[in-house]
């Protein structure tokens, strides 16, 4: 199959990830469609923006092995109930790794938490284990995340969105050049 074709699954697949909590409805639909104009801006081959985008329709395929009753609580998570949904990052890496052809793309997933500076999860990668692509992943998943409705919180505008991503950027967290792209370019598209 190609990865176009492949991608026509991975479509499905994330609308069915998405709907695992009903805090995340578009979720990872908007993370591909971002991806998809970040590619382009990085004038991506056709082939790598698709990886990309089926990177993004199965980045919280983890979710799947998280209980709904920590995904939806209304309720500030305990320190256990964190612990188990920061697990989706590895279980994202559980449930791809043994596809062939999907090495690229099961790291570009799965790294979608870790950070430059050590502190992400699930394995505390810092910036000389993580890609371009898996940094641009990470800094994408935030925004998307920040700029979405949430039942218990109301979408932050690009500006505001910004304000978070260039304070990450700036204690070491994020990419600082992929912060800058991003601002540059959905400034522009008004994709928030």
């Amino acid at each position: 199959m190609s990865f176009d074709e492949i991608r026509n699954i991975t479509k499905v697949l994330s609308k069915i990830i998405d709907c695992k909590s009903r805090y995340t409805q578009r979720h990872s639909r908007g993370l591909s469609e971002k991806v998809g104009i970040m590619a382009d801006f990085y004038n991506y081959s056709h082939d790598e923006k698709v990886q990309l985008m089926i990177a993004a329709d199965l980045h919280d395929i983890g979710k799947l092995a998280v209980p709904n009753s920590i995904l939806d609580s209304p309720n500030k998570l305990t320190e256990e109930e964190f612990k188990v949904v920061k697990n989706h990052a590895y279980y994202t890496r559980v449930a791809l790794h043994e596809i062939k052809g999907f090495e690229k793309i099961t790291e570009w997933a799965a790294n979608h938490h870790e950070k430059l500076n050590g502190k992400g999860y699930p394995f505390g990668f810092t910036e000389d284990n993580l890609d371009f692509n898996s940094r641009l992943m990470a800094c994408l998943d935030i925004y998307q995340a920040i700029t979405e409705e949430r039942p218990y919180r109301k979408s932050l505008s690009h500006k505001e969105a910004m304000g978070i991503l260039n304070k990450m950027s700036n204690e070491g967290y994020i990419d600082s050049k992929i912060t800058n792209d991003i601002n540059a370019v959905f400034s522009v598209q008004k994709c928030i």
